[in-house]
């Protein structure tokens, strides 16, 4: 496996794709690592003001790795599968996909209202 441009952005696009699908489970991944991290930060550093901001940087980063991970696996199965040349065509496929159901799911909650 070499790690070309290509495969590197195969990656990240089936990590978006994973990102935008599960975008309810982040968002409470989110507000989870948040609050750990402030717990955290609050008991090593107790006069910083900084402590909301770097708790929300943590939460942000510690969400983003587990999908980065699972879109390297995806794009490493589909490369196995089907070849080098399918894992662009299909993290694009996917994101449209995601991203389409991600503005139905927004769409929907917003008409439940």
């Amino acid at each position: 496996m070499i790690f070309d441009p290509a495969w590197i952005s195969g990656v990240f696009l089936w990590a978006l794709a994973l990102y935008l699908i599960f975008s309810p489970f982040v968002t409470r991944l989110v507000d989870a690592l948040e609050h750990q991290a402030t717990g955290w930060l609050d008991s090593t550093q107790r006069s910083q003001p900084t402590i909301a901001n770097l708790a929300e940087l943590y939460a942000s980063i510690g969400s983003i790795l587990p999908f980065v991970l699972a879109g390297g696996l995806c794009n490493y199965l589909l490369d196995i599968g089907l070849g080098h040349s399918w894992t662009l065509s299909w993290g694009i496929i996917a994101c449209m996909g995601s991203a389409i159901y991600e503005l139905g799911r927004r769409d929907g909650q917003a008409n439940q209202d």
